[in-house]
């Protein structure tokens, strides 16, 4: 939707759009720079002008040349980024951040940037140094003042019918917490990473479902797709960084963004997003808990976390049939074919007569009645849920001994499948 809107918006208006001598925006090295689409400089500025910080309230419109073989993660600290203000458009580099070690920067700014969204944009000699949002995409924006009609960024949040409590290191709020993006978090691969691909982004260290899951959520349909197979068109990583890591959730941003609401009270910490295959061996490696064989024949318990070749998710435990009712971020595909999904209650079984099946179908249809118009529940066979092959993957069953990360006043983890959602959404 944010990708059709904006370029149907620049078609309609002058293609050759340049910036505004106003503006004061010059290029990396001081020179005038005013660009239009093709990449074509104009105009002039002198020194004063080129010394001066610009500001410009503007429409953050994504990466220029985004979904083309140039534009890849290799390439990325010479990025250049598109904003549109009063009827034109701007085409920026900006300021990268601090580089480390390994000569990688922290891009601040782009893991602040959102397709769509408002910003109050600052520049010196034509290189953005800050931006703050302003405003979140809302119905009826026009893009000729990038500012109409734009809606706050908490506004319309769901009611959840299931809370967690930040911070507080039960097993039962663990699981509690990992209901509250389900049913409106859609799949994005490389969601919940940061920009450059290489940690957790802010909206997985920030206490709270972010609002801009929701809103990508609401501005989707059934035919969204989290892969489409032309990158200008895809909101999948097809350059190897996260242009999208703000709109949704793969599955280990989930799970980063449970561990970190559980074990947190404010935003801002150290991430807990990592590799998928690696996740519950990590997890171990930290003392969180220990590896356990992950098959049926043992009994997943509520809690583990499995980890499986490109995937992780979370059990709610093992029906009498062995069959295993699920938490997890998955492309699952919609009524209409397309692979969509996100985070939801989920099944591992043989076929949809399974006790799993039949409690997550009723809690997805019951309780998410919006996700469950779009996306029936999600059967995945044993084959390749319950196997872990030799390396990282593997169970980790939380220590939930006094000492533990968590405990389990509740006894949570002896538990039914059943029993814990009755607990959880108390019918």
């Amino acid at each position: 939707m944010i990708k059709r809107q904006f370029r149907t918006i620049l078609r309609a208006a002058a293609l050759c759009a340049v910036l505004l001598c106003q503006t004061g925006f010059t290029g990396a090295e001081g020179a005038p720079v005013m660009q239009n689409l093709s990449g074509e400089t104009t105009g002039m500025m002198n020194t004063a002008e080129q010394a001066q910080m610009a500001e410009a309230t503007a429409v953050y419109l994504g990466v220029y040349g985004y979904g083309t073989p140039q534009v890849t993660k290799e390439n990325k600290p010479y990025f250049r980024y598109r904003f549109f203000t009063d009827g034109q458009e701007l085409v920026l580099p900006m300021d990268n951040g601090t580089m480390d070690a390994l000569g990688e920067y922290d891009y601040p700014l782009q893991n602040r940037l959102k397709e769509g969204y408002t910003y109050r944009i600052k520049a010196v000699n034509g290189i953005v140094t800050d931006v703050e949002e302003l405003a979140a995409p809302g119905a009826g924006k026009t893009a000729a003042s990038g500012t109409e009609n734009q809606v706050s960024a908490q506004a319309d949040m769901p009611q959840l019918p299931v809370r967690g409590t930040p911070g507080v290191r039960t097993l039962r709020n663990f699981l509690a917490t990992a209901m509250e993006p389900v049913g409106h978090t859609l799949y994005i691969y490389g969601g919940g990473w940061d920009w450059q691909d290489k940690g957790s982004a802010l909206q997985t260290r920030t206490i709270g479902i972010s609002p801009d899951w929701v809103r990508f959520f609401r501005e989707q349909n059934a035919d969204f797709t989290y892969k489409n197979t032309s990158p200008p068109a895809s909101f999948y990583p097809f350059g190897g960084y996260n242009e999208y890591y703000y709109a949704g959730l793969d599955c280990s941003g989930y799970l980063g963004w449970v561990l970190y609401n559980t074990l947190n009270r404010e935003s801002g910490g150290e991430g807990y997003v990592g590799k998928a295959s690696a996740f519950a061996r990590n997890l171990s490696g930290k003392g969180f808990g220990t590896m356990a064989a992950p098959g049926l024949q043992s009994g997943l318990h509520p809690g583990d976390i499995v980890s499986i070749d490109g995937h992780v998710w979370i059990s709610l435990g093992t029906c009498s049939d062995g069959s295993v009712v699920i938490l997890h971020s998955t492309p699952s595909l919609s009524r209409t074919g397309q692979p969509g999904g996100g985070v939801q209650i989920g099944a591992v079984g043989f076929d949809e007569n399974c006790e799993a099946y039949r409690l997550a179908d009723h809690y997805m249809s019951t309780c998410y009645p919006e996700w469950y118009e779009r996306y029936p529940a999600a059967l995945k066979g044993p084959a390749v849920y319950l196997y872990c092959p030799a390396g990282m993957t593997g169970r980790m069953v939380w220590d939930v001994s006094e000492n533990g990360v968590l405990t389990d006043p509740e006894g949570v983890q002896s538990m039914t499948p059943e029993t814990v959602l009755r607990s959880l959404f108390g019918a």
